[in-house]
């Protein structure tokens, strides 16, 4: 029976407060994530290590509460471990007989990290691989990152012993689109009376980039709003809807408008009941937990915005899972539904 490895390409996140600075510090030496201008060879090593020393001691301070607030750690490792353990018993039951399937994490950022993964499929002779990324909207800095260090791996630690297929998005996938409506609806039935529904506002909220990765084509922006004009397509447009960006970093101009901009701006409008959709995350960490949930809260607060609630990720659900096996039984088997 032939053994398929998959491995799930996610950013990590923090097990420990203690993990927190380490973790940024692989964050921030990412020459995928901020681009520094380095002369010569010994450059490109040491100005990014020492910038990435600087940022991740300097941010660490500012971030530990964040972590403190929803346990001491993100709970993005737990939630992918249980959307591998779902994917691999529903590619298992698809391919009874056929195909055995092997799901495992690669991490970008912190444990597990995505050559652990490899090293344990070629200690198990698996030598067939799918790299089904977590991101189903492509961006260089997500999905472009996590196949760039594959690649590296593949060739200087692994001698290219691997079958590699892939897919590079799946922002549009009908399966997709509808695990999130099904999200959207059970958050409307669970957290609105039918009274608030009757004046509610949905935003959804992406993680931003800079502006400079549009002008350079990175899709990103562009799949995100798309994914949410299908979203609302199969709803029929149901409520009024906005989409804005959250998480920008630094002094350069990030995508608009900003989620915090458009929280004032909905409450200065009179909207009183809102939904906020984590559009760009399949899996709760400290930006739907945190920064959605519990600071952008604060800023709905103050825009006179009288229901806010946030919908949880896609994480394990049913639907969701059923989409990444439709990705994977399309791409690597050569079917399709």
């Amino acid at each position: 029976m032939e053994q398929i490895g998959v491995i799930l390409l996610n950013l990590g996140g923090p097990d420990s407060l203690q993990a927190i600075r380490p973790f940024l510090r692989n964050l921030f030496l990412d020459p995928e994530i901020i681009k520094i201008p380095l002369p010569g060879p010994l450059g490109r090593l040491f100005p990014r290590r020492l910038f990435a020393e600087f940022v991740s001691w300097r941010r660490t301070p500012k971030v530990l509460p964040n972590y403190q607030q929803i346990g001491g750690k993100s709970p993005l490792v737990e939630r992918t471990v249980e959307q591998a353990e779902a994917l691999q018993a529903e590619l298992n039951r698809r391919f009874a007989g056929k195909a055995q399937f092997h799901v495992k994490l690669g991490m970008r950022y912190w444990h597990p990290f995505t050559v652990v993964a490899a090293e344990e499929f070629r200690r198990q002779g698996i030598r067939n691989v799918f790299l089904l990324p977590l991101y189903p909207q492509y961006s260089r800095t997500t999905t472009g990152s996590s196949a760039k260090e594959w690649r590296d791996l593949h060739r200087d630690k692994f001698g290219r012993c691997f079958r590699v297929k892939s897919v590079r998005d799946y922002y549009r996938h009908p399966q997709y689109i509808a695990s999130i409506n099904d999200r959207i609806e059970a958050t409307l039935q669970e957290k609105f009376t039918e009274a608030e529904r009757c004046d509610l506002h949905i935003l959804f909220s992406a993680h931003g980039t800079p502006v400079s990765e549009v002008e350079t084509g990175d899709p990103y922006s562009g799949q995100i709003r798309k994914t949410v004009e299908l979203v609302m397509e199969l709803r029929g447009n149901d409520y009024p809807h906005h989409l804005s960006f959250q998480s920008r970093v630094g002094p350069v101009e990030w995508l608009q408008p900003y989620t915090q901009d458009k929280l004032a701006e909905l409450g200065k409008r009179g909207v009183k009941s809102l939904l906020v959709v984590p559009v760009a995350f399949v899996t709760d960490h400290i930006e739907t937990l945190h920064e959605i949930d519990i600071e952008l809260r604060e800023e709905a607060d103050h825009a006179g915005i009288k229901k806010y609630e946030v919908m949880f990720a896609l994480n394990a659900e049913p639907a969701f899972i059923a989409a990444l096996a439709d990705v994977v039984e399309a791409r690597y088997l050569g079917k399709s539904k």
